[in-house]
């Protein structure tokens, strides 16, 4: 089909709140012909829409629960991306970089970004070696042996724990708090406002520290990147392809395959199955409330696809399969990317072309981040390797360290 398709799985009464019959699946084709199913046409597999669903949509329950693979027991959303987006950056392998790399935070909640912002860490499990200025609003916790390797300017805003040795010839090196280093430090200068802490024996060139101790440096692992201690993405997805509200909104699985020209899709409160998001045109996702969306299979797209997330919607969005979208990538808010939670299973490489825009959180410990150019990041990144050829900046939202806060203690 070509031409501007649309499916909108809508609220009604999107203004003025919404009820469970205001529910609807709308389908409008390029010769405007259309059909449309309320609520109570189906049920979803575990029975109709949930008696809380108007709190969810008005904002006022708590976040969407995805149930855990393995167990009946169930996991707040909410939780499970506090959980995971610790850092702006984490890497279960090393980093190597070739220009800069700026690292800073910011809350959507307390108004748009502003640069510079304290806070924004870096995590990397294997070596980091930066041949241009690295600069970390926050804690940098470096895992490899070979600790870092550094060319111009370094700064860290709070503390430094390193798994090996400090080396390098840059024209400033400094951290405001303590610094711990496994190894030698073999710079031209270093500054340390805190206690600098390194092993007997470890050679230290010039520093200035508030105290210099010398006793174990334990190693660190900074990334949670072990097979048991990954979010089973694949075994949530299993779940939610027979446990979902589908039926509820009238929405067909097999809604965004096939794309030709464009299509749309505008999801309600709930949680929803797709088999595959593929086709020569383009997609856009828009989400206006508190939505779980899983996805079984690929995402292979010629023309590009937007994610459009605005509050007071939150989107959680699992992935099966690869990532291929050959146009360019529009995800979530520059101004709120706290809202959005993209979890991949896949292990491929995930590449952002030019005029992309990753506003949001992304988990894909198997995968590859590929970025062309200049690339600014607002949320999180979390991945097994990053492939910058240009300057990267990676601006954290704090506001996803909360992101439970609606979520109950049971």
């Amino acid at each position: 089909m070509s031409g501007r398709w649309h499916l909108t799985a809508a609220l009604a009464l999107a203004m003025g709140g919404c009820t469970r019959g205001d529910l609807v699946a709308i389908v409008t084709t390029p010769d405007g012909g259309g059909t449309g199913a309320s609520a109570d046409a189906g049920t979803q597999d575990g029975g109709g829409p949930p008696d809380d669903w108007e709190a969810y949509c008005a904002g006022r329950g708590p976040p969407i629960f995805v149930g855990e693979a393995e167990t009946d027991a169930h996991v707040c959303s909410g939780r499970l991306a506090e959980q995971t987006f610790r850092q702006a950056l984490c890497t279960c392998e090393g980093l190597t970089l070739g220009a800069s790399l700026d690292a800073d935070a910011f809350r959507g909640s307390a108004g748009t970004y502003q640069p510079g912002g304290a806070g924004g860490d870096v995590g990397v499990n294997g070596a980091l070696s930066a041949n241009d200025t690295v600069n970390v609003g926050g804690s940098l916790r470096v895992g490899g042996a070979g600790g870092l390797q550094l060319g111009r300017a370094f700064y860290v805003g709070e503390t430094l724990h390193s798994s090996g040795p400090l080396s390098g010839s840059p024209v400033s090196a400094s951290v405001v708090g303590d610094a711990r280093v496994r190894g030698d430090v073999s710079l031209p200068a270093f500054h340390v406002g805190g206690v600098l802490t390194v092993p007997e024996g470890a050679t230290l060139g010039p520093v200035e520290a508030s105290a210099v101790r010398r006793e174990p440096v334990d190693p660190v692992t900074p990334c949670a990147c072990d097979e048991t201690a990954q979010v089973d993405v694949t075994g949530l997805i299993a779940r939610h392809a027979h446990d979902n509200d589908n039926a509820a909104i009238g929405l067909d699985a097999a809604a965004m395959e096939d794309i030709e020209g464009e299509r749309s899709l505008a999801l309600p409160c709930g949680r929803f199955h797709l088999t595959r998001i593929t086709g020569t045109g383009r997609a856009t996702l828009t989400v206006r409330a508190r939505t779980a969306l899983f996805i079984e299979d690929i995402v292979d797209l010629a023309e590009g696809l937007t994610v459009d997330v605005q509050a007071p919607g939150e989107l959680d969005l699992f992935l099966g399969g690869s990532v291929a979208v050959a146009g360019p990538l529009s995800l979530g808010s520059t101004a709120t990317p706290s809202r959005v939670r993209v979890y991949v299973a896949g292990a491929s490489v995930l590449a952002l072309s030019a005029g992309s825009t990753l506003a949001g959180n992304l988990y894909a410990p198997h995968a590859t981040l590929s970025l062309s150019g200049g690339a600014e990041v607002f949320g999180s990144v979390f991945v097994r390797h990053v492939e910058a050829s240009g300057p990267l900046r990676l601006h954290y939202d704090a506001d996803i360290r909360d992101a439970g806060a609606a979520c109950s203690e049971d």
